[in-house]
């Protein structure tokens, strides 16, 4: 495996031939009954591809859902210590830069809700195509994880991009412990090459957040939806190709969404706490048009 420092700033690109919707694809939902089993939507809302204006939300979204995971209190160790709004900033400046230097493999949904200060995204979702058009090469870090890595500060890129106009030293990533953001790096970088990579063309869900003031609308289980509809695009070309797998690694705390909503557990990832307190685990995932949904635990 190359050295972390090589390998983990190209977990933020991956080029591919791929096409996918025009940027200005939109959706707007308004209450609905439940499809598939799935909880209803009780609030309308649209469903639409992120723009740049959408990444303060999505900032939002990232860090208010994952604060209460486990990985993320272990590996930002030292978050109450800096500044109250040192993580976003330098969260956001990530987010912006990837939003800004994404190819068109990856694409970024976001729904959104209006409120009286008008339209804000409270759930998004980051898909990545970059594996539909061939196998993947197990040595090459394409973006897979990279979402993952990026909301626990796994990244450990600079931090700051060129478009950054923060205060703050992101580059010194303050709020991390970083000999545990390695450590949880190496074992997650790990499981792609030995439990992703292997399945070969695929879709892979980067990331799914909902803000948890917005829980319960069925905001997850939409993005799901569409992602399922998008695994006949094998050919690359937008027209129908053979149904690939949709692909994931899940947190604790998403695990019962994705079996409920037909996945099948293929490996846990366990990552032994540096702290000695126990350990954090994430589970690797797959969907299949014919999955039954059985899990290893």
């Amino acid at each position: 495996m190359r050295s972390l420092n090589a390998a983990l700033p190209k977990l933020l690109l991956s080029i591919s031939l791929l096409l996918i919707l025009p940027s200005n694809a939109s959706t707007i939902i308004p209450p609905q009954s439940s499809l598939g089993g799935a909880k209803a939507a009780s609030v309308p809302f649209t469903f639409r591809n992120a723009t740049i204006e959408d990444v303060d939300d999505i900032t939002t979204v990232f860090l208010d859902a994952f604060l209460p995971d486990p990985v993320w209190k272990y590996i930002r160790q030292f978050a109450d210590e800096v500044h109250p709004l040192y993580t976003w900033t330098c969260h956001r400046d990530r987010l912006l830069a990837q939003f800004r230097n994404r190819g068109p493999e990856l694409d970024w949904k976001v729904i959104t809700v209006q409120e009286p200060a008008g339209e804000r995204a409270v759930s998004v979702a980051f898909w990545d195509f970059s594996g539909t058009e061939t196998v993947i090469d197990a040595g090459d870090s394409s973006s897979y994880l990279s979402s993952l890595l990026s909301v626990h500060g796994s990244d450990s890129g600079s931090g700051t991009s060129s478009f950054s106009s923060s205060p703050f030293n992101c580059s010194a990533h303050l709020d991390l412990n970083m000999t545990r953001v390695r450590h949880f790096t190496s074992v997650m970088q790990e499981a792609r090459e030995k439990y992703i990579d292997p399945i070969g063309r695929q879709v892979f869900l980067d990331l799914l957040a909902t803000h948890p003031d917005w829980d319960g609308n069925g905001f997850a289980s939409h993005h799901l939806r569409w992602g399922k509809g998008q695994l006949g695009r094998g050919g690359g070309d937008g027209g129908a190709g053979e149904a690939l797998p949709l692909t994931l690694v899940a947190t604790p705390a998403g695990y019962p969404l994705y079996v409920s909503q037909g996945f099948e557990g293929l490996r846990n990832a366990t990552v032994g706490r540096l702290d000695g307190e126990g350990v954090l685990w994430q589970e690797v995932m797959k969907y299949e048009e014919e999955s039954d949904g059985a899990d290893e635990l």
